[in-house]
Order: C-alpha cells, then sequence, then structure tokens
C-alpha cells in the first residue's frame, strides 16, 4: 500500500455495530483515504464534484450514493466543478463482522452478490437511490440501538434488490477474505500487544465478537485455541529473535513470556531442544552454509 494513502481511524468502537455521520459542508476537504470498516456514503447538492474509488474517477451528478466494502480500496470525494456551498453527504461504516456471518445463508444470497461486487465499488442509479433514500435519512434520526441495526440490514437488501448498479474500480485489487483479513488483523494486534498479558474475552471484545464465536472462528481457522494459538505466536516470534542473536534473557520479554523457566519449558516442549541449543544449531548450520 502507498504510503501517501491515508489510512483513517474510524471512531467506530468495537462495542457498537455500525456508525453513522450526517453531515453538511461546504466543501470536501478529506484526503485519498481507506479504512477496515465498509461504507456506504450518500452526497447530494454536489453536482460537479470527482469521486475517486481505486482507479475510478467521475463526476457526480446531485445525488451519489456508493457501498465500498474492501478495506484496501482507497476513496474519496473532491471538490471538482461543485459550486454547491450546502453539501448534504449520509456516510455508514459498520464492521465487516456485522454481516459476514450470514452472508453464507440462503436469506442473505443476493447481499452476498453485493458485497462482492461492493469490493471494486459500487454506485447506484437514481430509482435504487430514490427508493432508499428515506430508509436512509431515518437511520440518522433512530435513537434505538436494535432498530437502527434492523435498518441497516434493511437498506443493505434493498441496496442489494436494485437492477441499477455498476462496478467503479477495474483495477482488482486484492481483498482478503473474510477469515484472511481476521487473522491478518489478529496477528498485527498480538503483534503490538505482544509483550502485554492477552487474553481471550480481551482479544473477543476488540474484534466485535463473543469468545465463543472467536474460538469457533480461531479452531476453524487454525486448528487452535486461543491459548495455544498465542503460545506459537510467541515461540515463532522467539525463533526469529535467537536467529538475530537477540540475547535470550531479553527476548523472553520481548515476546511476552512470564518468566525465563517458563520459556525454556514450552520452548523445548515445541521444538523438541531448549533455546540456547536451538541458538547453537542455527549458527552452525549457518556456518556450514
Amino acid at each position: 500500500m502507498r504510503s501517501d494513502i491515508f489510512r483513517e481511524k474510524s471512531p467506530l468502537s468495537n462495542e457498537d455495530c455500525f456508525v453513522v455521520f450526517d453531515r453538511r459542508k461546504s466543501s470536501f476537504t478529506f484526503p485519498v483515504h481507506i479504512h477496515p470498516e465498509f461504507e456506504l456514503n450518500y452526497v447530494e447538492g454536489a453536482s460537479g464534484a470527482k469521486r475517486i474509488i481505486g482507479d475510478s474517477i467521475e463526476t457526480i451528478g446531485e445525488k451519489d450514493l456508493v457501498l465500498i466494502a474492501n478495506p484496501e480500496l482507497k476513496h474519496a470525494w473532491i471538490d471538482g466543478d461543485c459550486q454547491s456551498v450546502d453539501i448534504h453527504e449520509i456516510t455508514v461504516q459498520f464492521h465487516p463482522s456485522l454481516i459476514e456471518q450470514c452472508l453464507d445463508k440462503r436469506q442473505f444470497q443476493s447481499v452476498q452478490k453485493l458485497i462482492s461486487r461492493a469490493s471494486r465499488g459500487v454506485v447506484f442509479g437514481h430509482e435504487t437511490i430514490e427508493r432508499v433514500l428515506p430508509l436512509l435519512r431515518i437511520i440518522t434520526l433512530e435513537r434505538d440501538g436494535f432498530y437502527s441495526v434492523m435498518k441497516l440490514f434493511i437498506i443493505l437488501y434493498e441496496l442489494s434488490k436494485g437492477n441499477d448498479l455498476r462496478e467503479l474500480s477495474k483495477t482488482n485489487v486484492s481483498m482478503l477474505s473474510s477469515n484472511d483479513l481476521l487473522m491478518s488483523r489478529l496477528q498485527d494486534y498480538i503483534s503490538r500487544n505482544i509483550g502485554s498479558e492477552l487474553s481471550l474475552p480481551q482479544v473477543a471484545t476488540e474484534f466485535a465478537m463473543s469468545k465463543s464465536t472467536f474460538s469457533r472462528f480461531l479452531k476453524a481457522t487454525t486448528t487452535m485455541s486461543f491459548t495455544d494459538y498465542l503460545l506459537d505466536y510467541r515461540i515463532n516470534m522467539a525463533v526469529r529473535l535467537l536467529r538475530q542473536e537477540v540475547p535470550i534473557s531479553d527476548l523472553v520479554e520481548q515476546c511476552g513470556f512470564n518468566s525465563l523457566s517458563y520459556f525454556y519449558r514450552v520452548f523445548k516442549r515445541a521444538k523438541g531442544i531448549t533455546p540456547l541449543e536451538y541458538k547453537r544449531l542455527y549458527k552452525k548450520q549457518q556456518i556450514i552454509v
């Protein structure tokens, strides 16, 4: 990913399903960006502005509605030739996990196709926009969290039934499968917090899952429990540091092991030799090579 693309930090918390922004503005100021959340963006009153979605750059009309379902798909709206100073924008950002567990169900077949196409970004025509716009306006006013989630599901379903949508980005931006994406996020999270105490409830909360759902996901993906996966991650990290000649006393702390004795015990159980023996063996192999 190019460094000039801004990685947005959404205010969407792990305790919520989605977040809605209802803005009145006189211009577009946010840079080209990406973020892990899926996004539905509606712009009204900005005729002449330009929309950037991946490699697609188009001038928009009076009403513009786009769904983006790819954490690596860059996007932005810029002023272009827009003369309006009364732009209305409604943005809905939601966790991919909100719907990914439903996508293989029969009742969600049309939504599944929509999300798949939205990995390139999709723009909707006038007929679909007019059909969902009342719901989109209502969702900005809904104060009951449960009903607001149900309305979002209805909006996604209505969008999936439209016949006037088209994909925007021609370039096939690499998008990880939902499981691959979650595993990538998990590895990144563990890497950033490896020196801390990490527990199943804590990590499940971080990924907006229940403990049982997260455990089933990890078991199905890696065949390991969270405890075993975390230990395996720490040991593999220790192996890399041993090869880099990092002192054993230092890597114990860096990898988040409780004590030197515990590290020796679990390392030997996993590798069949002690860390010191591994270090010597690796160094010997390097000399032979």
